[in-house]
């Protein structure tokens, strides 16, 4: 009877009794494979089941040691940013709602004294009144789907500007925003480091917090750090006429470029720099006509004699 009542107190404490405990291959395996869910199933209710065991199951991996040392290169739904010395990372992944429209998900790991400190991220930037101008926390983040991160120092703050994509329907948008972490290993978002003054067609009061491009969902545009240049470029986006400033909808690039420059503790908006994208598209002649009578002299001169 005492066998019987210890195994239930085991059971009651240990929710893993009874369960097979897992290896961290078969957790990576199994997140893997969850992740394809998330994107790929056609039913609603599959994806959002998926999209929360994906989280749980990610949010518990990376708070043990091994777990937040794994690159987690086969989970091929989600992107990972880290910090140089391994002090954080970031994992930023999405799902299509019931009506498709993607939603971003994330989560920062951080080392701390009291071990790995794990904070869910939560998307409410379509209920964000000007998210130019809002420092935000994990619960009102600006999602994204963060691709590449560039520390700059101020003072003895270090702030994570990130580069982050949010793809949409009708609108693509494209986000420079600002990281920076508290004593405990909890993210905040935003900082006003931005010397802008005027942005996307807007004029701003005051130095925004991050920086938002907005434009066709039927267009690409370019947003990424250039080490040669020490500068992240941009793609400049414009109406297709000046009469349309302000319809997102419908801007594109103009195959010219602007930059954010880090000077003097800010980031400076740099217009129209001078940018070599790489692409080398060699000049090829012609081919030679076809259809021309043959050159043989015979031929020319017999056609001069008639």
């Amino acid at each position: 009877m005492r066998i019987g009542i210890a195994a239930i107190f085991t059971c009651l404490f240990f929710p893993l009794c009874g369960q097979e405990i897992k290896s961290p291959a078969q957790i990576v395996e199994e997140l893997g494979k969850t992740g394809r869910v998330i994107l790929e199933n056609p039913e609603f209710k599959k994806r959002d089941s998926a999209n929360r065991h994906f989280t749980t199951l990610l949010k518990e991996y990376i708070s043990t040691e091994q777990g937040y040392r794994d690159p987690l290169k086969q989970v091929s739904n989600m992107l990972r940013l880290s910090e140089k010395n391994g002090e954080f990372h970031i994992y930023t992944w999405q799902m299509p709602d019931s009506t498709f429209t993607y939603r971003q998900y994330g989560l920062v790991a951080a080392q701390t004294r009291r071990g790995v400190e794990v904070t869910e991220l939560e998307d409410k930037k379509s209920s964000l009144v000007e998210p130019e101008f809002r420092m935000l926390k994990a619960d009102d983040w600006y999602g994204a789907i963060y691709y590449d991160m560039v520390p700059v120092k101020k003072g003895r703050t270090t702030y994570y500007t990130l580069l982050g994509y949010v793809p949409g329907a009708r609108i693509n948008r494209k986000v420079v925003d600002v990281m920076t972490l508290d004593g405990r290993g909890r993210p905040k978002f935003g900082a006003r480091i931005f010397h802008v003054e005027e942005f996307m067609d807007q004029v701003y009061r005051k130095a925004p917090m991050r920086l938002i491009l907005s434009y066709s969902g039927d267009y690409s545009a370019s947003v990424r750090w250039n080490p040669e240049t020490e500068m992240v470029i941009m793609d400049h986006l414009v109406p297709p006429e000046p009469k349309m400033k302000g319809v997102y909808q419908l801007y594109g690039p103009d195959m010219s470029y602007d930059g954010l420059e880090w000077d003097d503790d800010w980031w400076y908006l740099r217009k129209e720099v001078e940018f070599n994208t790489g692409q080398h598209i060699p000049i090829v002649p012609p081919s030679k006509p076809t259809g021309l009578p043959p050159s043989d002299p015979k031929f020319i001169n017999k056609r001069r004699q008639n």
